[in-house]
């Protein structure tokens, strides 16, 4: 288990705002932080969590999880972080997280799901943790400030739900999330009422999120070089935008045979073509949204010839034509 290096400033800040020295704590795990710190690091899980609980323990706030999302900079999660605050909408942003979370640490997942008025990140980290409310409060709060950096002021979540037990002083936590709490549920969760999940930010970049999320997928194909899938998909985000992509043109990056790369996805009950499309459509349904590309610019960013050729497939897709789509939107 690991954790994206550059992240681990998230904690060393959180220490040092408690006037403690936080060298101490991570030379302890023969850890020594020197920026700016080289984003294909990974750290142990289980160093950063110790010095987590440690310093828990020093500064005798049950808090200290939340006091994290005070000190946060969307740059300590690199370029996940940027797509983040180019995301068109917060549940664009919410998806990326969904989609790309294994970079910050390859064992959480988080999933994304609609439930009456709300939208719901639900956080999923099944591994021991020495302090684990602290741990998951780090998260779910982190999760929220940069909430409200994309959304402003007016960001309010209706409900979180946490795995760990009620605090001894809810104080914090209510300042902090300022709604409902439940304590000892079965997951933790944010619920985010739609209007703010799907109002179009004003900080929105298609263009810059693209860029970003090419660079977190290759980031993820080179965690796991045996990641076939991964490195395929990676390959189909860089080359899409360039038109002409193939089999041929995607192995060839890949520096293998078709016949190899096709043998390799189908041992992951995978195929070329499943990738392509599901690429294809997952970044079509994201850029019509964004009324700032015209629908010959989201052909062209797909990899299309042709604009024809993309209406023929969106429509095939979801079952209406691409201006229909942006239309229902409006």
């Amino acid at each position: 288990m690991s954790v994206f290096a550059p992240s681990v400033m998230t904690l060393w800040k959180t220490i040092e705002s408690y006037g403690i020295d936080p060298e101490s704590l991570f030379a302890a795990e023969d850890l020594k932080v020197k920026l700016p710190i080289d984003p294909s690091m990974r750290i142990p899980y289980e160093k950063v969590d110790r010095i987590r609980a440690k310093a828990a323990k020093l500064c005798g706030d049950e808090a200290i999880g939340i006091r994290a999302a005070s000190v946060i900079s969307p740059s300590q999660f690199g370029a996940l972080g940027y797509a983040w605050q180019a995301s068109l909408t917060l549940r664009q942003g919410c998806e990326r997280l969904e989609r790309f979370a294994r970079v910050l640490n390859n064992k959480v997942v988080f999933k994304v799901s609609d439930s009456y008025d709300c939208m719901v990140v639900t956080m999923q980290l099944n591994i021991p943790s020495e302090n684990l409310a602290v741990r998951d409060d780090a998260a779910l709060a982190i999760i929220t400030r940069m909430s409200r950096m994309v959304c402003g002021d007016r960001f309010r979540l209706k409900t979180v739900n946490f795995k760990h037990p009620v605090p001894r002083d809810m104080k914090p936590y209510f300042e902090f999330f300022a709604c409902e709490l439940n304590f000892d549920q079965p997951e933790n969760q944010l619920f985010i009422p739609l209007n703010f999940a799907d109002e179009v930010l004003v900080g929105s970049n298609s263009e810059l999120a693209l860029l970003n999320d090419q660079v977190v997928t290759r980031r993820l194909a080179m965690m796991d070089k045996n990641d076939i899938v991964a490195r395929v998909q990676s390959a189909l985000m860089e080359q899409l935008p360039k038109g002409n992509i193939s089999d041929d043109s995607v192995a060839e990056s890949l520096h293998m045979s078709v016949r190899t790369m096709h043998r390799k996805l189908a041992e992951e009950d995978s195929n070329f073509r499943t990738l392509l499309v599901e690429m294809r459509r997952d970044l079509a349904e994201h850029y019509i949204q964004d009324n700032s590309l015209t629908l010959t610019e989201i052909s062209l960013l797909l990899g299309f010839s042709e604009p024809s050729s993309f209406s023929r497939a969106f429509k095939g897709w979801t079952g209406s034509a691409p201006s229909e789509a942006r239309q229902a939107r409006s």
